[in-house]
């Protein structure tokens, strides 16, 4: 599989004072909370990516996705990239993201440290 996406939502979060921390891109932002697509019985699959760490138990980052129709996940990272705009990742399992998107220069940095901090 090969996903390529412009994230319009770029999110950078973390719980259990640090514990677990996770980084998403997001084509559109999430539909459960865009209050503009009121009346439809479910909200419409979005391309994501998703990478998180559960340090508590182990330093290794799982990924999961979405195409716009089908969800999977809980793969490796083989090689990841980030740049200022831009996310290439590619997963163990052979599965290839790029990812352009926008964020400000705070969270591109926290983003950054966390993606490149075990996997380089």
């Amino acid at each position: 599989m090969n996903l390529m996406f412009h994230a319009k939502e770029v999110i950078y979060s973390e719980a259990l004072g640090g514990d677990i921390v996770q980084v998403s891109f997001q084509e559109e932002p999430d539909p459960d909370i865009d209050y503009s697509k009121r009346g439809t019985l479910l909200p419409p699959a979005i391309k994501y990516v998703a990478i998180s760490a559960n340090y508590e138990f182990s330093s290794e980052k799982l990924v999961e996705w979405c195409d716009g129709n089908d969800f999977d996940g809980g793969e490796s990272i083989r090689h990841i990239e980030i740049t200022r705009n831009q996310l290439k990742l590619v997963l163990k399992n052979g599965f290839r993201f790029d990812v352009s998107f926008n964020t400000d220069e705070r969270t591109f940095k926290k983003m950054a440290l966390f993606l490149l901090g075990d996997n380089t």
